[in-house]
């Protein structure tokens, strides 16, 4: 009896790794996780102050430590990733994540605060390298565009859920119960992908080492990483100026201010799995990566002109579905890129690296012009930059001639 229920077991175990409907399940859970996590701090973050004694802006720093570490390692796990193969990577990163979040809830410290938020970012680096080349190793190609956006459709959500949830634990269970609840939670999800016998990518010694930069494909790398950036950049931008800025012209509370942001994930969640699907049976790169940032840019214009709340709220909408046309294409060319060579770690980890460049280098740039340009200037500076991309994109694309 005991050994036919370890072997059917065994037979489900072995179902369920050679599903690639079960895969997209585990990374878009491994990726949900990580950022409900992220956005649990928000309605602590206040709380960090007091407790630990310093200015704020100290905080802040200590806080964007999560942008440098996924830049920094981004590459190297995701090189690791090709070596190892993908599951150790994920296991990894889910108990790396669940350490640094169970961190968090004993932080009485800034020391410590920046160890939580340094492990938490090398966390991310493992799972998002790790996890998006799984995907595109276990996915048809013709169908990578929309799981892809199914994938980064777990970036919203997790984003929307993650403060209600932090605000719900931290008033009904109290400060660290806030971190170590979500961290068993996260340590379980690591348990569940070490369960599952995942098929993956892993890169023979004797196979030439994969290169991060393949010399024949430069110039689409290129497109690649422009695109990228100024997606990630106008998130940084909106992220730290946007509740600023709706405060000081609408007079908008913090439950209002959540409110559009959440309008603004759920948007990009809805968007992204439809855009994916547009490009995995049309193509239009051209149209949807070139329109999309050229549009963004006319949705923050429209932004910065209405006269009225809702109709800030309605271009933010837009804005969601635009970033998210043009972002979405992206992810099946930088697999395609690097498909030849059997590095989609190094594929995964490029992007991650230039992600976290544009997410960094929008709230320092914005910093620097704040002195000097009324806010509602520097949004329309970044509206610029985005038409200009798009415009430069649409012409390189049709040269390049994606399709």
């Amino acid at each position: 009896m005991i050994i036919r229920e370890s072997r059917r077991f065994r037979d489900l175990r072995e179902r369920i790794a050679a599903s690639p409907e079960a895969i997209l399940v585990l990374v878009v859970l491994v990726i949900f996780m990580d950022m409900m996590i992220y956005g649990l701090l928000i309605p602590v973050f206040p709380e960090y102050a007091p407790r630990l004694g310093v200015d704020e802006s100290i905080l802040g720093i200590i806080f964007g430590v999560y942008a440098a570490m996924l830049f920094l390692f981004s590459v190297p796990m995701g090189l690791l990733s090709d070596r190892v193969g993908r599951r150790p990577l994920i296991v990894a990163g889910m108990i790396l994540l669940a350490l640094a979040t169970a961190l968090f809830g004993f932080s009485t410290t800034v020391t410590r605060l920046f160890v939580a938020r340094t492990v938490q970012g090398i966390s991310a680096a493992a799972t998002w390298s790790a996890g998006l080349a799984l995907l595109a190793d276990t996915t048809d190609p013709s169908r990578l565009g929309e799981r892809m956006g199914i994938s980064l459709s777990a970036v919203g959500l997790g984003t929307v859920l993650g403060p209600v949830v932090g605000g719900l634990l931290f008033e009904y269970l109290g400060y660290t119960a806030t971190f170590l609840v979500p961290a068993v939670v996260v340590a379980t999800v690591g348990l569940l992908v070490l369960a599952i016998p995942v098929r993956s990518c892993r890169r023979e010694e004797s196979q030439e080492r994969a290169g991060m930069l393949p010399r024949r494909c430069l110039l689409p790398l290129a497109a690649c990483a422009a695109t990228t950036v100024g997606v990630s950049g106008t998130y940084g931008v909106l992220d730290p100026y946007l509740p600023v800025y709706l405060h000081a012209m609408f007079s908008a509370s913090p439950t209002t201010i959540g409110l559009v942001f959440a309008v603004l994930a759920i948007a990009a969640a809805i968007a992204q799995p439809m855009v994916g699907r547009i490009y995995d049976r049309h193509g239009g790169s051209r149209y949807l990566i070139g329109g999309g940032l050229l549009l963004s840019g006319a949705a923050i214009f429209a932004a910065m002109h209405a006269p009225t709340l809702p109709l800030v709220t309605a271009a933010i909408v837009a804005l969601g579905v635009t970033l998210s046309s043009a972002l979405v294409p992206v992810m099946p060319i930088m697999a395609s890129i690097y498909r030849d060579q059997g590095s989609q770690g190094v594929a995964y980890g490029m992007y991650n690296t230039f992600f976290s460049i544009g997410l960094s280098t929008g709230p320092f740039a914005g910093a620097a012009l704040l002195g000097r340009y009324p806010l509602a200037t520097i949004f329309l500076l970044q509206a610029g930059v985005l038409g200009i991309i798009g415009v430069l994109e649409y012409l390189l694309i049709g040269k390049l001639g994606w399709r």
